[in-house]
């Protein structure tokens, strides 16, 4: 941090180690505290890793999207002064994480038997201007990128794959 210090004239305060800076702590427990409460809104036993780790980014995103009650910028959040966009609540808040939908496939040839939607998991909505969402795949576990999404009443099915995956090497309630 010293060549900070030296191009922007700025006095640096280092806690000593094993000291807690209160304002992280804070802000640590305040993203884990949501993600317990999503996690436990969503009808899984279970999790698997892939969307533990998208929860927690989906959370950390969230946070910097509003305003701070009583922070010095009433009308800024941390996003815009970092000028990133403003936010677009069509975009990014209308599908809730861990949402069964059906997603498209955009296949080359269209008038096959060939499915044009796959079953996948909605975990955020794309990091890109154009939009777009990002969703977990059913069939292979991995997060991929689509342009649409629908979003479907999700059956007891689709909560048996998902938590068979987090069995196997997730996250799991009341551990």
């Amino acid at each position: 941090m010293n060549p900070v210090k030296d191009k922007l004239n700025i006095e640096m305060n280092f806690s000593n180690a094993g000291d807690h800076v209160p304002e992280a702590d804070w802000n640590i427990r305040m993203i884990k505290e949501r993600i317990r409460a999503t996690f436990h809104r969503r009808p899984y036993k279970a999790i698997p890793r892939i969307m533990v780790q998208y929860l927690v980014m989906d959370w950390t995103h969230k946070i910097n999207m509003l305003s701070a009650k009583g922070g010095i910028p009433h009308y800024y959040s941390p996003r815009i002064i970092l000028g990133q966009r403003a936010l677009d609540y069509k975009k990014e808040c209308a599908i809730p994480f861990g949402t069964y939908v059906q997603a498209q496939t955009n296949p080359k040839q269209t008038n096959s038997n060939a499915p044009h939607t796959l079953d996948a998991i909605y975990v955020r909505p794309a990091q890109n201007i154009q939009g777009g969402h990002e969703v977990m795949d059913l069939a292979s576990g991995r997060v991929i990128t689509r342009g649409r999404v629908i979003e479907v009443p999700i059956t007891k099915t689709i909560i048996e794959v998902v938590e068979n995956m987090g069995y196997e090497q997730g996250f799991k309630k009341g551990v």
